[in-house]
């Protein structure tokens, strides 16, 4: 009678989980950063509004490409469930990204790259908070406990350290337009992250046909906008292309990986895998652009 020998089985993570949230990670870091370089005198070069529009259409074309080689993979045999339910249901996290994504610009000019990233920390209490109303998931005390030590903390990073002597001036380092949009953007970031995640656990389409839903209504969202800004009319089609130059080419594709990254985490993990991508980028974004942008090194910044 001989005893069977027991073996210990390794549990890795797959790889979808993991190749998402590193992109999710290192492509979080680059938006603020490329974005703040492609400043000029404190002034874009371009119309802002085109580089969402030039970022939809290539997800779009990227999506369109990966599901028809998995349509012809599969002899057009998938079950789509394209009912009209399904498709508007993409539109709601769609329009709340186009409007977050640019806003970005605005807000990246008003605060810089290192404040932007590290107020990207209020998602988390907006994304929480959100989650408790859509979702229905609970948490418990230490985690709204961990949320308000996040808030406070992410409120003393922006503070400037010194007020002017007669007390005036404000003693926050940004501007309270920066702030105010900071403000809307979270929240819209946040409940866009969570109607993303239930659009895309709530249904049974693949992955890239999913995609393909919202970045049509990302693309449609994009070139109204686009349409819709005076400067088209009154400058022709050319101003789709002034001020463009390599660097702004780089942060298109950057924003088009990116929203591809956040959807395969939001499939394959969760928005709270999404929030750590986004902690973990702060510390990486405040020490380039304190090394790179000669931004100041404040001790409120590190006990923020």
């Amino acid at each position: 009678h001989s005893t069977p020998l027991h073996t210990t089985s390794l549990h890795f993570t797959p790889l979808p989980q993991v190749v998402a949230f590193t992109a999710q990670l290192i492509l979080t870091c680059s938006v603020s950063l490329l974005t703040h370089a492609s400043l000029r005198d404190g002034k874009y070069q371009y119309s802002t509004l085109t580089i969402p529009l030039y970022a939809e259409l290539t997800k779009l074309a990227m999506s369109s490409t990966l599901f028809l080689k998995d349509y012809h993979d599969a002899d057009g045999k998938m079950d789509l469930d394209y009912e009209s339910g399904t498709v508007l249901a993409a539109s709601v996290p769609a329009l709340m990204y186009f409007i977050s994504n640019n806003l970005n610009f605005v807000i990246i000019q008003e605060l810089g790259p290192t404040n932007f990233q590290l107020l990207n920390n209020l998602k988390i209490l907006a994304t929480a908070i959100f989650f408790r109303i859509i979702m229905k998931v609970h948490l418990n005390s230490l985690q709204w406990r961990m949320l308000i030590m996040l808030t406070v903390g992410c409120t003393m990073s922006q503070l400037s350290g010194c007020a002017s002597k007669d007390g005036g001036g404000s003693p926050f380092t940004g501007s309270t337009l920066g702030y105010s949009l900071k403000l809307c953007n979270a929240c819209l970031t946040a409940l866009g992250s969570v109607y993303c995640e239930k659009f895309l656990k709530g249904n049974r389409n693949p992955f890239h046909f999913q995609n393909m839903l919202l970045y049509c209504w990302g693309s449609l969202f994009t070139v109204l906008s686009v349409l819709v800004d005076s400067r088209l009319f009154a400058e022709g089609f050319g101003q789709l292309l002034e001020g463009h130059s390599v660097l702004t080419a780089v942060l298109v594709a950057n924003y088009a990986f990116v929203g591809i990254a956040t959807s395969g985490v939001m499939k394959y993990l969760d928005n709270i895998a999404k929030t750590f991508a986004a902690t973990g980028a702060m510390f990486v974004v405040a020490a380039v652009a304190v090394i790179w942008f000669e931004e100041p090194f404040r001790f409120s910044l590190v006990m923020g």
